[in-house]
């Protein structure tokens, strides 16, 4: 019977793609597949999981499946006897770090990819028009993130990916609205997930810091956990992103960020049913990106993709 592999390099901390591999694999095994996270250098860490960890040889007729920003890995692939999927996260990384491997990869192996957003996936239809293409939505974890018992005056933020930007809206916004003086900052940094999930669930308001995003799964998070959203898309933000859920402002426009941000504290100090209609709409649109949803996605993708790892219609590890 072949095994599942999700190949994932991790430096000992974890990123949102490395945690969306993680689960893939945790639910996976869930539904009776044979699957393993494949430790390429460190275990992945700051997150809670049951997925099994592999390290070593890979058995023939395995698949194997490969971060898109991963040249190494694709060469190491390419020629084997195992089959191969290539996990299309980010389509910015893929296009600077991994084209050359999955042109590499594909003189051995048919080109099969899976995705986790509708934009990757037209992205995908025109690099690689002959490509097999599986879309399995990245979600929201609506078992980890949902509201505290009660909101509290504070703008959550993850400033990982926008560190400059962070900065100049925060100077910006006490500038520029200085009747604002109630809020306080949650910055989360090298936090877990259940540490970032409590800063959501007790934050009113989250500062979207998104760049260069094929989702965005952070924002969809803080939605799921209540909070007034303002701020960047970050390109992939663009699926849900809309009027009625969110302050959005052009990207690296960090004065109409502070602006946006005010706008959405302004709101959450009035209260009432226009606060509540659009704390609304956050839910709504995460529950779209739910785990839920990505649960019956990932089996109906993998009964095509290796029914034959199925080993039992029930949990691997009941």
């Amino acid at each position: 019977m072949p095994k599942i592999y999700y190949v994932v390099h991790s430096n000992g901390g974890i990123t949102g793609g490395q945690k969306m591999a993680v689960r893939h694999v945790e639910t996976l095994r869930d539904l009776g597949f044979d699957a393993y996270v494949y430790v390429a250098n460190q275990p992945p860490g700051r997150l809670s999981h049951r997925a099994p960890l592999a390290r070593g040889h890979i058995a023939p007729g395995s698949v194997v499946v490969i971060p898109d920003d991963s040249a190494d890995v694709m060469q190491q692939c390419a020629g084997k006897s195992w089959r191969t999927v290539v996990f299309a996260q980010n389509p910015y990384y893929m296009a600077a770090n991994g084209l050359d491997g999955i042109d590499l990869l594909a003189h051995s192996h048919p080109l099969v990819f899976m995705t986790v957003g509708a934009r990757f996936v037209a992205t995908l239809r025109r690099l690689y028009p002959a490509a097999e293409i599986e879309f399995v939505r990245c979600f929201a974890d609506e078992r980890a993130f949902r509201p505290g018992l009660a909101k509290q005056p504070l703008i959550a933020l993850t400033p990982r990916k926008r560190r400059t930007e962070a900065m100049a809206i925060a100077a910006l916004f006490r500038r520029l609205h200085p009747h604002q003086k109630g809020f306080d900052w949650a910055q989360v940094a090298n936090a877990s997930e259940s540490e970032t999930a409590e800063a959501f669930g007790r934050s009113a308001v989250f500062l979207s810091l998104s760049r260069l995003e094929s989702v965005g799964m952070t924002t969809l998070e803080a939605m799921a956990s209540g909070c007034l959203c303002a701020g960047f898309t970050g390109i992939g933000g663009l699926e849900y992103a809309t009027e009625a859920n969110g302050f959005w402002v052009p990207e690296d426009d960090c004065e109409a960020a502070a602006d946006a941000l005010a706008e959405a504290c302004d709101l959450v100090a009035a209260g009432g049913p226009e606060l509540a209609r659009r704390i609304e709409a956050g839910y709504e649109t995460a529950r779209q990106w739910s785990y839920a949803a990505f649960r019956e996605q990932l089996e109906e993708a993998w009964m095509r993709l290796a029914p034959d790892a199925r080993l039992q219609p029930s949990p691997l590890d009941s």
